[in-house]
């Protein structure tokens, strides 16, 4: 979209794929994309497997530094735009932004340092947060020397604000994630493939889409499945789309249960397939997960599905204010259930809030309004 409004594009990134944990291409590379567009991509000798482990630090290091002797073999550009995190490709970004007196306008998509402590007893914080006193002085200096601060959430802007010690001005401003909807699918081959899997859409689907990391609560869910089989509820099923860390422990949990499937990792077809035939959209996040408004929101809205989260603060606020899915306490079997019962029952409310958050989506939270508000603000900036 930038490219189609006159600008040039340089796109830095890793070489490795996080989500598959494998490598694009193994070697620094540059890679023209369409007219206009440059992708450089960065190379470290050492993958993960793992999203929580050393590999994976190693590997951002790497990644940055080879950012700081690249860039240094590049002409300067007019405007540098960095999400946050990795903190080390951020740092890197912003000390060559400052050294070549050039604007830079840092994105903030995660809570980094802070998840890293999270994992860990409270009694253990200021231990781990000195063992990690590096990363916090690195992130404190990003948004301190930050030109001007983007991020997908108010909350999540005020979080950056406070690292960097400074108030909010006209260049710090809040860019919701967005999404577009992709119809190009063949639904009877895809469905083929599902139904193989023990899909069966002719049941009410209650469908959970995500990575299994830590700030996510299958288990909750799982247990509630359990409950409702004991009650020969079999007109339900619990769809699970995505893989990661918790994989292994939650298939394990459902384990004889008739109502849960695991999917595996799901291609962008399959997903439309996978969200035409959802009845409920699963946002299950564990007690303290610190997500603002996460792209789950948007990807529900965009195929109509209402939505059941965990999530407190901002979605919470979210899904009551514009009436587009309900919230449980997170951890809780018995306030899933019962929230779930409400959905479940009342197909007018479930179709209400699907419709109103397609329509919510529709009007404010395509790729093209967000992008587009998004490019006038980096072309002020």
């Amino acid at each position: 979209m930038m490219v189609d409004k006159g600008h040039q594009v340089t796109w830095w990134t890793s070489t490795f794929d996080h989500q598959s944990k494998s490598y694009i291409v193994d070697r620094d590379k540059t890679v023209s994309v369409k007219g206009g567009v440059e992708m450089i991509y960065l190379h470290s000798n050492i993958g993960y497997k793992k999203n929580v482990s050393i590999r994976r630090l190693l590997n951002h290091r790497f990644v940055a530094k080879k950012f700081e002797i690249i860039s240094d073999t590049k002409s300067a550009p007019d405007l540098i735009y960095c999400s946050f995190p990795t903190i080390e490709l951020s740092y890197a970004a912003v000390d060559y932004a400052k050294r070549n007196h050039i604007p830079i306008v840092v994105d903030t998509r995660d809570l980094w340092p802070d998840i890293f402590i999270n994992p860990f007893p409270k009694l253990l914080h200021p231990f781990i947060k000195l063992i990690l006193n590096g990363y916090f002085k690195q992130t404190k200096y990003i948004f301190k020397k930050a030109d001007g601060i983007t991020a997908v959430s108010l909350n999540y802007l005020n979080w950056s604000l406070i690292y960097g010690q400074r108030k909010r001005s006209l260049n710090d401003e809040v860019f919701p994630l967005a999404y577009n909807k992709y119809t190009d699918i063949n639904k009877n081959y895809i469905l083929r493939d599902f139904v193989k899997l023990g899909v069966r859409p002719t049941k009410t689907i209650i469908w959970f889409v995500g990575t299994f990391g830590q700030t996510y609560d299958l288990k909750t869910i799982i247990q509630g499945a359990r409950i409702l089989e004991k009650h020969n509820t079999e007109n339900i099923q619990f769809v699970f789309t995505g893989d990661g860390d918790n994989m292994r422990n939650w298939k394990k949990l459902a384990k004889g249960l008739q109502n849960v499937v695991f999917t595996g990792w799901a291609n962008r077809h399959e997903l439309n397939y996978l969200s035409s035939i959802a009845d409920i959209g699963l946002m299950s996040y564990s007690i303290g997960a610190p997500q603002g408004l996460p792209n789950k929101i948007f990807e529900y809205m965009s195929s109509g599905v209402p939505i059941l989260s965990s999530l407190r603060g901002e979605t919470k606020d979210f899904l009551e204010l514009n009436r587009i899915g309900l919230s449980y306490e997170p951890g809780s079997v018995e306030s899933f259930l019962k929230k779930l019962k409400t959905l479940l029952k009342d197909e007018a409310l479930r179709s209400d809030f699907g419709k109103s958050g397609k329509t919510l989506l529709e009007n404010q939270f395509t790729s093209e309004i967000v992008y587009n508000n998004l490019i006038k603000y980096l072309e002020n900036i």
